[in-house]
């Protein structure tokens, strides 16, 4: 009795099964979910199915890429956005006419040259380091 009553609350949504769909279908869903966090600010989520979107398919660069631009400009990971634009690149076979390639090319000047602009020149560091070592030897001087 228990049985008959809950395959009556499975038959309307075993004509829509997951099986019933088709690869580019699954794709193009799970494309419209992340588009929708995306708009909300929920990138988290979205790139749950962006994750998704490249499990069934590897080689989707426009998931790839929305990964990479989702790192740089939406959750600020430069670290995580090179090694995706990086992906993206290579993905692409390093085809420098694909224009996936190309962005993900810009994207990657784009963030080394942030990286090298916020880095502390080593000889700042030095100089800084030598000056307290001096400090301290003429205190020990005076006081000797």
């Amino acid at each position: 009795m228990i049985e008959k009553l809950f395959r009556s609350f499975r038959s309307p949504f075993s004509a829509t099964s997951r099986e019933d769909f088709t690869l580019e279908e699954e794709v193009a869903l799970y494309r419209h979910r992340a588009e929708v966090a995306l708009e909300e600010e929920r990138y988290n989520d979205a790139l749950v199915f962006l994750a998704k979107i490249l499990r069934l398919n590897p080689y989707d660069l426009q998931a790839r890429m929305t990964v990479a631009h989702t790192y740089h400009y939406a959750l600020h990971e430069p670290t995580k956005a090179l090694l995706t634009y990086e992906k993206v690149v290579a993905a692409s076979g390093y085809d420098e006419s694909n224009s996936y390639s190309v962005a993900a090319r810009e994207g990657i000047r784009e963030l080394e040259g942030a990286l090298e602009t916020a880095a502390l020149p080593l000889h700042d560091l030095v100089d800084e380091e030598e000056s307290g070592e001096d400090t301290n030897d003429r205190a020990k001087t005076v006081a000797g």
